[in-house]
């Protein structure tokens, strides 16, 4: 389901009657509100140990749980992609990362507990400043592992920005 077909009142008004104008926007007939369909934005870490083997983790729920996927999160409001990439790799591992730079951006599609959803993932290489106290958190992530770049399998990934990014970074 389109995630503008999922509104049914005005938030507002209150009154029924939203009506698409666009693909992107929904607009309430009664007083014009406008509801805008805008990427949620995630950041997300290419992180790289001394050995040079890729720091990814597997998903424990959806979307596309049980697959493979590299650290990262939603940004939160009032948070920079750098902060939301640091506070992320934090919460699911417990480690501490620099961001070195920023990489690239890819648009994703995924559905979500019956809704489409268009998060605009921003990928930074990051390095490990201290990893003393690794530990994965089990609501997020089952597993972590590093990988050589030799070991990456793009389709064990799950989620499309992520396997684009894979594939322009080990391009290089």
């Amino acid at each position: 389901m389109d995630i503008l077909e999922a509104y049914k009142y005005c938030p507002i008004c209150g009154k029924h009657g939203l009506k698409k104008v666009s693909a992107g926007k929904m607009q309430c007939e009664a007083c014009g509100y406008g509801i805008y369909l805008n990427p949620t934005i995630g950041a997300v870490g290419v992180i790289m140990d001394k050995a040079g083997r890729l720091l990814v983790v597997r998903r424990s729920k959806d979307p596309a749980q049980g697959t493979l996927h590299l650290p990262g999160g939603f940004v939160e409001v009032g948070e920079t992609l750098e902060q939301a990439i640091v506070r992320e790799v934090k919460e699911e591992l417990n480690i501490e990362v620099n961001v070195e730079e920023y990489l690239f951006s890819f648009p994703d599609l995924y559905e979500y507990k019956g809704i489409e959803r268009y998060p605009l993932d921003f990928f930074f290489k990051c390095s490990i400043k201290d990893m003393s106290s690794i530990d994965v958190d089990l609501t997020e992530s089952s597993e972590y592992k590093f990988l050589s770049p030799q070991e990456i399998k793009i389709e064990d990934f799950g989620l499309p920005s992520i396997r684009e990014c894979l594939r322009r970074y080990f391009k290089k």
